[in-house]
């Protein structure tokens, strides 16, 4: 058989016998591994949004990615659906994290940086951390 016919058998256990059985369980617990992660790590780092927003992307591309590996074991499609979306989401997988967000994490990381700056200037005159009296607008004279 030519390497190219394999694109177009179906995706079951008789045709694909060594990696079906490891895909589908893979992607199966990769799916519940990243929503698992998702929601511990949205309550971990809710007050940082630009680690919220790699969370989400990346479960956003797990679910899309293993949810359609799951679809393709249980529907038998043809392997020529199946390599797209094994080789496209671990593409997509490489690009959110290591292109699409690290650029925008050091921004962030950045701009932190200089609101910590600004904010120790700010109190680095001794009287900015000494407290004014009330000023009284009558004046009593005491006994």
């Amino acid at each position: 058989m030519a390497p190219w016919q394999y694109l177009f058998i179906s995706w079951d256990t008789t045709n694909f016998a060594p990696i079906f059985t490891i895909t589908w369980m893979f992607a199966l617990a990769m799916l519940a591994v990243s929503i698992f992660f998702y929601n511990f790590q949205g309550r971990r780092l809710r007050n940082y949004a630009i680690f919220l927003d790699l969370n989400e992307w990346l479960l956003w591309t797990s679910v899309g990615t293993f949810a359609l590996l799951l679809m393709y074991t249980v529907f038998n499609f043809d392997f020529i659906f199946v390599l797209p979306t094994m080789v496209g989401g671990a593409v997509l997988f490489l690009w959110i994290r290591f292109l699409h967000f690290p650029p925008l994490i050091q921004a962030y990381e950045e701009r932190l940086a200089r609101q910590r700056y600004f904010q120790r200037s700010k109190t680095a005159h001794p009287e900015a951390t000494i407290r004014k009296r009330p000023v009284s607008s009558t004046k009593r004279r005491r006994r």
